[in-house]
């Protein structure tokens, strides 16, 4: 089939994106959250491994990118920090172009913990908010069951009055629920942050993604969601946030030269099926090898050689795997 530049600028061997899980627990208890936090802190063996990968693999690259996820990545910082230094170096010397990104829930995100991801490339941040003060701390609790809007606000404000180099998307969650406490949200990012380039808004249907939280009875319709997409795009003056410029959006789990390696050294390649054994593709050991299995990678990979639709969420309609034998993490 043919390919357009966006699937084509997905398939360049020269680039590398790894995301990283240095926790596996968090700070939060959100209240739909799919996550087990059943594995801990990245351990010792993994953290040499992805040095190691990094070394071997920066001969034949162009661009690195770092995305790190969790848990709450920055629960455990100093491991962030200490790779994204190990990287950054190791690619200063190479000549290769390197960056990352952190999704994270912005209640440790401190002006100068920023300062110093910032001094390391790592300027990009996905924060949710589920709406303003009262809404927000419904859903998005503390483990302790204390509110964390005042918190992660008061951060977001510091970030603003400094003169960082960064950018900040605002996931803001919608359900039935909380329409009315995002209104008011919608608001004060309008006045507060809607003036400064380095903030923008991506809204967010929550959606049931599994787990043992069930959401079911906030999900919006698919009508309700287009209505209150449009409703509080026009409160925030807000283009309608898009995942590509026209030509096909490529998940990450889709590409060939995104991995995402667990904390215990499992190889997955969507952040979603944590437990699906479909998702685990592989494992990296201490030295630096990845022992990918080709055949569930080609899942991932299959709307490049079949329906191009599933380019965009390879996780729907995966196809099963007869037999499957679970791959044994690393340890």
């Amino acid at each position: 089939m043919d390919l357009d530049k966006n699937i084509l600028a997905t398939l360049n061997p020269k680039s590398l994106e790894l995301i990283l899980y240095p926790t596996e627990q968090c700070n939060f208890r959100c209240t739909y959250c799919y996550e087990d936090f059943l594995i801990g802190r990245m351990d010792e063996k993994t953290q040499a491994g992805i040095k190691n990968l990094i070394i071997k693999r920066l001969p034949k690259l162009e661009n690195l990118h770092l995305q790190w996820f969790g848990g709450e990545p920055l629960a455990a910082k100093d491991l962030v920090l200490d790779l994204s230094n190990f990287a950054k170096r190791a690619c200063d010397e190479s000549g290769v172009n390197f960056s990352g990104s952190l999704t994270t829930n912005g209640y440790l995100l401190t002006l100068d913990l920023t300062q110093k991801l910032c001094d390391l490339n790592q300027k990009n941040y996905q924060i949710s908010l589920d709406g303003f003060e009262e809404g927000h701390d419904k859903t998005r609790k503390l483990a302790s069951g204390s509110g964390t809007f005042n918190r992660i606000w008061s951060n977001l404000i510091s970030l603003k009055k400094s003169d960082l180099d960064f950018k900040v998307t605002l996931r803001v969650h919608l359900t039935k629920d909380n329409i009315s406490s995002v209104k008011i949200l919608a608001k004060e990012i309008k006045n507060t942050f809607m003036s400064d380039p380095r903030f923008t808004v991506f809204l967010k249907t929550i959606e049931n993604l599994g787990g043992p939280n069930i959401t079911a009875d906030v999900l919006l319709s698919k009508s309700e969601k287009h209505a209150a997409i449009a409703e509080i795009n026009n409160l925030l003056s807000n283009k309608t946030f898009s995942k590509s410029d026209g030509g096909i959006y490529v998940c990450y789990a889709s590409r060939p030269n995104s991995l995402a390696i667990r904390a215990n050294g499992t190889v997955q390649k969507c952040t979603v099926m944590l437990s699906d054994e479909r998702n685990s593709v592989g494992k990296l050991d201490e030295s630096g090898m990845l022992k990918l299995d080709s055949e569930r990678m080609q899942l991932w990979m299959r709307g490049y050689s079949d329906n191009k639709n599933s380019l965009s969420c390879p996780a729907v309609g995966l196809p099963k795997i007869p037999n499957l034998i679970p791959i044994v993490s690393a340890s």
